[in-house]
Formats: structure tokens, sequence, C-alpha cells
């Protein structure tokens, strides 16, 4: 039902709407995931800076593949750019 209301809306295409649906289940599913993490940390007694520094190595360690995928995305564009020319 949700979904023939945001047909109608005007330039909405069916690419960006599954790009949005896509980023919002990441984010949803991000949150969810930390909250579940919290919750057990509090039920177990783990400290929470123990917890907040295991977080951040967390997204250090995402964040480095993730920009280890776009530079090789932007390395390969590169290349197919010169082979044009």
């Amino acid at each position: 039902m949700v979904d023939s209301l945001l047909e109608e809306r005007k330039g909405k295409t069916g690419a960006t709407r599954v790009s949005g649906r896509l980023a919002r289940t990441v984010v949803l599913g991000c949150l969810a995931v930390a909250f579940g993490i919290f919750w057990l940390a509090e039920s177990y007694g783990v400290d929470t800076a123990e917890l907040l520094d295991y977080l951040g190595t967390s997204i250090a360690f995402v964040l480095f593949f993730a920009l280890f995928g776009v530079l090789a995305g932007m390395l390969i564009w590169l290349i197919r750019l010169s082979r044009r020319r």
C-alpha cells in the first residue's frame, strides 16, 4: 500500500526508490545491532568504556575496507576512462 503511494511521486525512479529502501534498511539494521549489543553489555555487566572502544575499532575496520573499495572503484573507473581516450 505504501509503495503504491510512493510510485506516484514525480521525479522518483525505480532506482532511487530501491537505493532509498536499501539505505533505510542498512541504517535501521545498524541501529538494531547497536542497541542489541548495548543491551547485552548492560545485562552481562561489561564496562561501557570498553564497549565504546570495541565500537570504535569496529567502525575503523569497516571504514578501512569501505575506503579501500571506493578507491579500487575509482582506480577501475580511471583505467576505463584512459582506455576510451
